[in-house]
């Protein structure tokens, strides 16, 4: 299988990796380094839009992506496969192939994972959730039962938690799946829920997805395994602080709150840290 990656827009070249091996190629024309930094830009700018409009504009971008790609294969040659082209720049990149199928976005570099701290002193979580979380760890609690109902699950385990922490983990809870907008949280979420059902891998579901989801029979897009892999790849991802509710904290963060932040977690706790 034929793949073209272009980093740092195409500036400095990139890599084509064919059946005879790996080779360096030179800088494209800058009008088609312009093409796929437009195209780059597209698909980071459309993801906040209403349904109908996104549809439109997925219907524009598809369109451009394979005028593009045709002029990518007539300098370089034909390229094979869904992921044949991967470009990159300073402000994101995309994949696509030969297949006609829609460019994939990504963001570049990864967006950090808040750490509890960050979450807590941000006022996003409470503290009591986190020990709630590992209390019923503790306890080999079912987990998915606790996100339905943390009410009866705190009751049991002699705690008061506050409206709050109850609305946090409901959110995450498999009755509330359909809720969420985003079709790759909502993806991964489901994910989650399969993995804490079966309860063997819920140490390593974050680091070794792809693996996971084979053993488990579950289908998961390369988007969504892009997406854990940001999260269990973070050095916020400290087993030592209690493994379940680590991820599931993890999986909140990523999932429920940074969505609903127009820029990073600040810290608001007026704590000096230095």
């Amino acid at each position: 299988m034929a793949q073209l990656i272009l980093f740092g827009g195409g500036d400095a070249g990139g890599l084509f990796i064919g059946p005879k091996g790996v080779r360096p190629i030179p800088p494209f024309d800058p009008n088609i380094r312009l093409q796929l930094r437009g195209l780059s830009a597209l698909l980071n700018g459309s993801e906040p839009m209403p349904k109908k409009t996104a549809r439109e504009m997925a219907t524009l971008i598809n369109k451009l992506s394979n005028l593009i790609f045709a002029q990518v294969e007539g300098i370089i040659g034909p390229l094979e496969g869904d992921t044949s082209l991967i470009y990159q720049d300073e402000e994101g990149g995309f994949y696509c192939g030969s297949t006609g199928k829609p460019p994939v976005h990504f963001s570049w570099p990864p967006q950090r994972v808040p750490s509890l701290n960050d979450l807590i002193a941000a006022g996003m979580i409470e503290r009591e959730l986190v020990t709630l979380l590992r209390k019923a760890g503790d306890q080999k609690m079912d987990i998915c039962a606790v996100l339905e109902d943390p009410a009866t699950a705190a009751k049991k385990l002699d705690m008061q938690v506050s409206k709050k922490t109850i609305m946090d983990l409901q959110q995450l809870a498999p009755s509330r799946v359909e809720k969420i907008s985003d079709p790759v949280s909502r993806e991964v979420l489901q994910f989650f829920h399969q993995v804490a059902k079966d309860g063997r891998f819920l140490t390593t579901w974050t680091t070794r997805p792809y693996e996971v989801a084979e053993l488990l029979k579950v289908k998961v897009s390369d988007v969504a395994l892009e997406r854990i892999l940001s999260a269990g790849g973070s050095p916020n991802f400290d087993p030592g602080e209690g493994i379940i509710p680590i991820v599931i904290i993890i999986v909140i963060a990523f999932l429920v709150f940074l969505p609903k932040c127009e820029t990073e977690v600040r810290d608001t706790s007026g704590i000096a840290k230095f």
